[in-house]
């Protein structure tokens, strides 16, 4: 992400499309690539459709890239895994 604008903490009103699920997805990474408990984040995950789910909490980070703003939103557990597993490309 380029210039960051925002980065807050949010509770879902409806369903959202989890871009630190689509990280960890492009990786190919499976079971034997992390440990048990954090295999149960991303098959909890799974369960909902690799979604945010209404009522969750997410992070959602408003951020200029390219002249456009964008924005970047993320189940809490998917970006906390992406983030230690360091599967984020940094700019």
């Amino acid at each position: 992400m380029s210039d960051i604008l925002r980065d807050i903490k949010l509770y879902a009103k409806k369903h959202y499309h989890c871009d630190a699920c689509e990280t960890w997805l492009d990786t190919g990474y499976d079971q034997s690539d992390v440990s048990p408990d954090d295999w149960m984040i991303v098959t909890a995950a799974k369960a909902d459709g690799w979604r945010i789910l209404p009522g969750q909490q997410y992070r959602k980070v408003i951020y200029a890239e390219n002249n456009t703003i964008k924005a970047y939103r993320a189940r809490l557990d998917m970006d906390a895994l992406c983030d230690r597993l360091d599967l984020f490309i940094e700019d």
